[in-house]
């Protein structure tokens, strides 16, 4: 009895599944509202190619972009939620990798806090421990 056997090679990156849908990323920004007023919340939506959805630089540029008000990628510090409801802070291409690993229907949502330049109001760490906020100021105490 003979028997035909056809094989053809096949590259294994060819048996993948490749990524055809782009990442969305859900960013909420939370700005201080001028003295004594409530914070000013911000949410964008954007979409990121699969081919670079892992470039933490990328991310960090794309956010600079889509809020105008943080003008450049030095001027925040992006956060991802963990399963604990944590927020835990990223900065490279590694950590943008395991919080992407938490994605659980498809959004990846990112909190951004502004940290520099860009942001010129007030935060919360500018209060004074009765609540008095002295922007840029550091204070030995209030009258």
């Amino acid at each position: 009895c003979d028997v035909l056997v056809f094989l053809r090679a096949v590259r294994i990156p060819d048996l993948l599944p490749r990524p055809t849908m782009s990442l969305t990323v859900k960013a909420y920004l939370d700005r201080p509202g001028a003295q004594g007023t409530p914070p000013e919340h911000e949410i964008r939506r954007f979409a990121i190619d699969p081919s670079v959805s892992s470039s933490y630089d990328y991310l960090s540029r794309k956010v600079a972009q889509v809020f105008p008000c943080l003008s450049e990628p030095g001027n925040f510090q992006l956060f991802w939620k963990d399963g604990e409801g944590d927020l835990v802070s990223f900065s490279s291409d590694e950590e943008l990798l395991e919080a992407l690993g938490f994605v659980s229907d498809g959004i990846f949502r990112i909190y951004v806090k502004a940290t520099g330049s860009g942001s010129s109001q007030p935060t919360p760490g500018d209060a004074q421990p009765d609540g008095t906020f002295h922007p840029n100021v550091v204070c030995d105490g209030c009258n």
